[in-house]
């Protein structure tokens, strides 16, 4: 049966096993970073640490932007498309309704950007950079990881994604020859984006879920309602790690803008394995937790304990290669990048088991707005350290915030779990035959 009648019937539940999943997203994730991989040393050494700095922070301003726009629809949405599998209109109203409310809110970031860049002169004065770099925010308007990873079609999405990375990478060797080149590296990156997005249309199209449109003004703001507090979990993210990068750039100097953004690539690299196994549990334990709810433990249970093996080997290998690494990938310029590297992957020994358990369990038991508030909590402590450290300690202050904040998010999540009868029967009832 074709992938077009398969999701035209809505026989989605069966869907492809955790283990071909885990594959697929393994796979994009690989080739994900692949293309930085391919074109991050090019773009360190021809840029110089200063403007690749710039290039850190202008992407960090349209981050912002697609931080509004996706509106914490990568967590509700896959939600959402598994609640609506049964009924095609559903959800195709879905899609074109997220796909609106989206689109609104991208022209509500452009506006706030125009308005914040007439009054701030460091914003303005790299503002071809960050308009460069804008695409990043259109093509997220209507890319529809969401709703591939809700259907559980990772393999599709896995196509998806690194057909629109490898596209835009042979442009980069073409139009990024010296150092003047800024504003084309970051109009390369989005052009990337909005390949993906259109080749996420496409995708959709053939496998029949995307109908006719079928939107109104009401539907898109009760999207934009049902994920309020999804936006401000996933706001609070930013608050972790864009947003350093932006306290430096206003408080430091542009070099140490350029090895803390260089460190935290290579860290988002080194963590690529525990991230999937977030993204590939989430669909699955949702569609399980009503139905099945000693099944869905154990995958937590599982999950948790792979998510915390995965990011320690991670730290393990980097710790030992981190100097040997950071002067082959990055080159000469970059002194200092491997101390930093080394903080901010033993950060993600903490966030990636807090982030774990927040999405698969306090988020299926009601609790979504306190992990919410929990994370802002732990983003403005950061963002309040980053502001007292960084003037002094620069980009290794910045990492110390983050270190700092993660560590005490998984304290209070672990608390939560351990002072609810509930979330710990969760848990429990695996002892039980």
């Amino acid at each position: 049966m074709s992938d077009r009648r398969a999701v035209g019937n809505m026989q989605v539940p069966n869907a492809p096993r955790i283990r071909t999943n885990f594959v697929a997203m393994m796979v994009w994730q690989i080739g994900n970073y692949l293309v930085p991989l391919v074109s991050f040393p090019y773009l360190t050494r021809v840029l110089g640490a200063e403007n690749f700095g710039m290039l850190g922070y202008a992407t960090a301003i349209a981050t912002y932007g697609m931080l509004v726009t996706e509106w914490g629809f990568f967590l509700s949405g896959p939600k959402a498309v598994v609640e609506r599998r049964g009924d095609p209109e559903a959800l195709n109203e879905l899609v074109w309704s997220t796909m609106a409310a989206k689109a609104s809110l991208c022209v509500i970031a452009f506006s706030v950007l125009l308005v914040v860049a007439h009054y701030d002169r460091k914003l303005a004065s790299v503002f071809p950079v960050v308009l460069a770099a804008w695409p990043m925010v259109i093509g997220n308007v209507f890319t529809l990881n969401w709703l591939l990873q809700g259907l559980e079609r990772f393999p599709v999405f896995a196509t998806v994604a690194l057909a629109g990375r490898f596209a835009a990478l042979p442009l980069t060797f073409v139009f990024v020859r010296d150092s003047d080149d800024v504003a084309f590296a970051a109009g390369i990156q989005g052009g990337a984006a909005v390949c993906t997005g259109v080749f996420s249309l496409v995708a959709a199209r053939r496998m029949g879920v995307l109908r006719r449109p079928s939107v109104s003004a009401r539907s898109a703001m009760q999207r934009i309602k049902e994920s309020a507090d999804m936006f401000v979990s996933s706001a609070s993210v930013s608050l972790f790690g864009v947003t350093n990068a932006v306290i430096l750039a206003s408080m430091t100097t542009p070099y140490q803008v350029g090895i803390y953004t260089a460190a935290d690539k290579l860290k988002t690299v080194a963590n690529m394995v525990p991230a999937q196994i977030n993204t590939v549990c989430y669909p699955r334990i949702t569609s399980l937790f009503n139905v099945q709810p000693r099944s869905a433990a154990r995958l937590t249970v599982v999950g948790a304990l792979a998510t915390v093996l995965a990011t320690l080997a991670g730290l393990i290998v980097v710790g030992r290669i981190s100097a040997p690494l950071t002067t082959l990938i990055l080159g000469g310029g970059y002194a200092g990048a491997a101390s930093l590297l080394n903080m901010l992957c033993l950060a993600t020994v903490f966030g990636n088991l807090a982030y774990f358990l927040g999405l698969q369990v306090l988020v299926p038991f009601g609790n979504a707005r306190f992990r919410s508030l929990s994370m802002l909590a732990a983003g403005v402590l950061n963002v309040g350290l980053a502001i007292v450290l960084t003037p002094r300690f620069g980009a290794q202050g910045a990492a110390v915030s983050l270190l700092v904040a993660e560590a005490m998010l998984l304290v209070v999540y672990v608390s939560m779990l351990l002072s609810k009868p509930a979330l710990r029967h969760h848990f429990t009832q695996l002892l039980n035959r």
